[in-house]
């Protein structure tokens, strides 16, 4: 740096404090010391001198233009003004707002080209916000106007778009979520997005040109852009939210942040356009978990989201999954049509479904889905079935989910009863001879009619079959389990269950279950204690250990070592 922090503060303090022009001069000086590029030494540790002399440089040169600001130097002169004011005075405004067009375009090089994680951009990107709330007062067309300066918010909403972090896409990405964990964006985000109505209406604006001019291009290899949208918007603070609690960041916008349905069309616009673009594996994932709580509210025309929707849906596996929630909102809100939707949602039962953390929200909706009392028995008899068959090799926590499913089924539906009480194969006391060895035939020639490889729900041959499984269950070996199946060897007098009670079961809430548990009686325990656990071989003996071999107990006498 060829200037030190004191002639710095010189020579900010003569422009701020004196009007004489010819101290104007060393704004261009201190400008000349802002860089535009990126410094290599200015880096992540946040502490080096050169990122603090930048950092003064900065806040020196906006207390400068704020100055400038309260003089009116910088304010746009109409035609009518510029011909009371005289060339002089127009030329000299139009010198002074040329160097703030190039502070500003400095701020956000910092914010668009430096890749590390630097307190100096934050500092930056709140420098930049204060400067727009200079303009909304002095950029207005007269005093007390309403105004936004949009455009300013536009070039910032740009230079968080160009931002990277390293360069790498892996750093710039939440790996879990697939959201952007830029920084910048992040800040701008929790600090004046969110809380602001004003620069939640401009942003959606401004981000619907710039994609429409191709600044802000969706179509990324990477899919940041994406990423970037996704962090930005999910979250439940936006101005037509019900709970919303939103101020203003300038002092007197105009009235069109209040139009609620306008925002809403620039959310819908902006929704349908990135998801249109290029999304990673997770934040699909990602979108689809939000789309029923955070998306589909904010639309106009919810409908729009079928293609997507039902594109999800028909991918299967976890995806098929996700999506549920969002097209059932359409199914049972706008009158979605779905062809062929209880077989693709039988198609969903898997035994990867048994494993899955998305495996209690499946479960909730499924409970929706099969409530009505149209449905086929036969179609009823093959979910049924196919998750009791899936039991059979799931973990105990996905068990104890199936199990009060099932009986809540046959509550719903009894004609289903029949798979776990066919009067076919039950002895009759008045039975002839005859009749009671047709049926010890019948028993002994029974073979499970269920085709597990069926893809049609009507025609899987449940309804003929038995629920065996859950016999089976009663001798699994976790103890929950087992006490849990065996509701099916009692009469069917208990209420159905609540299903919230056992969706958010896992190992380790099994574990702990049991650990804490009350015995009524203790376990009695018989044990004897060992002097070693396996014998000596006889060349690692010593005269000692032949002396003691008599008077030591081994636990594995056969064993030697």
């Amino acid at each position: 740096m060829s200037l030190s922090i004191d002639e710095v503060k010189a020579l900010a303090k003569k422009v701020t404090t004196s009007s004489e022009r010819a101290h104007y001069n060393g704004i261009v000086k201190l400008l000349a010391e802002f860089p535009a590029q990126p410094l290599p030494d200015v880096d992540e540790h946040g502490d080096s001198d050169r990122e603090q002399h930048l950092r003064f440089l900065a806040v020196a040169l906006f207390q400068v233009f704020k100055k400038l600001f309260a003089r009116g130097e910088l304010a746009p002169l109409s035609a009518k003004k510029q011909q009371a004011a005289g060339p002089a005075v127009v030329k000299f405004n139009q010198w002074c707002r040329k160097l703030y067009a190039s502070f500003k375009t400095k701020l956000l090089a910092v914010l668009a080209l430096y890749t590390q994680e630097t307190s100096l951009a934050l500092d930056c990107l709140d420098l930049y916000m204060q400067l727009l709330e200079q303009e909304s007062v002095h950029f207005a067309s007269r005093k007390d106007a309403p105004f936004f300066p949009n455009k300013t918010l536009a070039a910032l909403i740009a230079a968080l778009w160009q931002s990277r972090m390293d360069g790498d896409a892996s750093q710039e990405v939440d790996q879990a979520s697939g959201e952007s964990a830029n920084f910048l964006l992040l800040e701008f985000r929790d600090k004046y997005y969110k809380p602001f109505v004003d620069v939640q209406y401009y942003t959606q604006a401004e981000l619907a040109e710039l994609v429409v001019a191709g600044t802000v291009r969706t179509d990324d290899a990477d899919g940041i852009a994406a990423a970037k949208w996704v962090a930005l918007t999910n979250h439940d603070n936006h101005i037509d939210s019900p709970d919303a609690e939103l101020e203003v960041f300038v002092s007197n916008p105009p009235q069109a942040i209040e139009n609620e349905s306008k925002f809403k069309g620039l959310l819908e616009r902006n929704w349908c356009t990135f998801l249109n673009g290029t999304i990673s594996p997770q934040l699909y994932k990602t979108i689809l978990t939000v789309l029923h709580k955070r998306i589909i509210p904010h639309f106009h025309t919810p409908t729009k989201l079928m293609d997507f929707l039902t594109d999800s849906y028909n991918q299967g596996g976890i995806v098929a999954i996700l999506a549920l929630n969002g097209l059932f909102e359409l199914m049972v809100k706008n009158n979605l049509e779905y062809p062929n939707f209880y077989p693709k949602l039988y198609q969903l039962i898997t035994p990867e479904l048994m494993h899955v953390k998305y495996r209690p929200r499946f479960f909730r909706l499924m409970d929706i889905f099969l409530a009505s009392t149209h449905l086929s028995v036969h179609l009823v008899a093959s979910f049924i079935k196919r998750l009791a068959r899936l039991s059979l090799s799931a973990p105990p926590s996905a068990i104890v989910i199936v199990i009060p499913f099932i009986y809540n089924m046959l509550k719903k539906h009894p004609n289903c009863m029949i798979m776990i009480h066919n009067p076919k194969y039950i002895s009759d006391p008045f039975q002839t001879p005859e009749q009671q060895a047709q049926l010890k035939a019948a028993r002994a020639s029974y073979a499970d009619p269920f085709n597990m490889d069926e893809a049609d729900p009507e025609n899987t041959g449940a309804f003929g079959s038995s629920l065996w499984e859950m016999d089976s269950l009663m001798q699994h070996y976790h103890p929950n389990v087992a006490s849990l199946a065996k509701v099916f060897s009692q009469p069917f007098k208990k209420m159905s269950y609540n299903m919230e009670d056992f969706l958010d079961w896992g190992y380790d809430s099994l574990l702990a279950a049991e650990a804490s548990r009350r015995l009524k009686v203790l376990p009695v325990l018989e044990y004897e204690t060992f002097d070693q656990v396996v014998a000596d071989t006889p060349e690692n003996k010593t005269s000692d250990d032949s002396e003691d071999a008599a008077g030591r107990a081994v636990y594995l006498p056969n064993i030697t070592w």
